[in-house]
């Protein structure tokens, strides 16, 4: 972690030094533009002086100092080098005792992330679980109510044929009691109709016997009963 905030911080640093040393290089060249300016105005008067005695002394009094502030001095240098070393230190310590606590913090905060990333990520597989197990158990109760549907149709086709079956073996008794009845109500009416008949034949043969029997076919008979019942003793 010390090493990748390193590759981070030098590039960084590198940069700031670029970017440093043209301003602090400006900025000593602004001291000491200010510091020529004021012998200048302290010399105004010696120039003006100069001015009357004549031109060509003050041409050969501005030439050195225009070659003096266009070079740089070794103080310049070496106040560019002092704030370049206490750069590089201030960065040094910086990175000594804050890459640690900001790697930690780096550290713990990436695990943080990684704990909810692992964290949603079964939070995801857990409602993708849940959504499947919804599915097939959706899927499941289509097909227990195509099985009850199933079930009860053939439920109430085998009932539609349990009722059928009954009524017809009910019309088959009710046909073969009433079958039953007419017979018996026929063997009733001709038992009836016989002893009537012969009732009436009886009487009849009677009445006729009564009009043509004559005594003497009164006594015969008399006398053949008697004859059968004295053999029969």
């Amino acid at each position: 972690m010390i090493s990748r905030i390193t590759k981070i911080v030098l590039p960084v640093m590198l940069a700031l030094l670029l970017g440093v040393a043209p301003l602090a290089l400006a900025s000593s060249e602004a001291g000491n533009a200010s510091h020529v300016e004021a012998p200048a105005v302290g010399v105004h008067g010696t120039t003006a002086a100069a001015v009357k005695s004549g031109h060509g002394t003050l041409t050969k009094e501005a030439a050195p100092a225009e070659e003096k502030e266009e070079g740089i001095s070794t103080a310049q240098y070496k106040d560019f080098f002092w704030r370049t070393v206490n750069f590089i230190a201030l960065m040094i310590i910086l990175i000594k005792f804050l890459a640690k606590p900001i790697g930690s913090g780096i550290s713990g905060r990436q695990q943080r992330v990684k704990e909810e990333l692992e964290d949603l990520k079964a939070k995801r597989d857990e409602a993708e679980r849940s959504y499947k197990e919804f599915e097939a158990r959706l899927a499941g109760m289509e097909k227990e109510m195509d099985s009850v549907v199933e079930k009860a149709i053939a439920q109430a086709e085998n009932e539609k044929i349990r009722i059928i079956a009954d009524a017809e073996r009910m019309a088959e008794d009710i046909k073969r009691q009433a079958k039953a009845a007419v017979q018996a109500e026929l063997v009733k009416t001709r038992r009836m109709l016989r002893d009537e008949v012969a009732d009436q034949a009886a009487a009849m043969a009677e009445e006729l016997i009564v009009k043509n029997l004559t005594p003497a076919d009164q006594v015969a008979i008399t006398e053949q009963y008697l004859d059968r019942v004295g053999a029969v003793q």
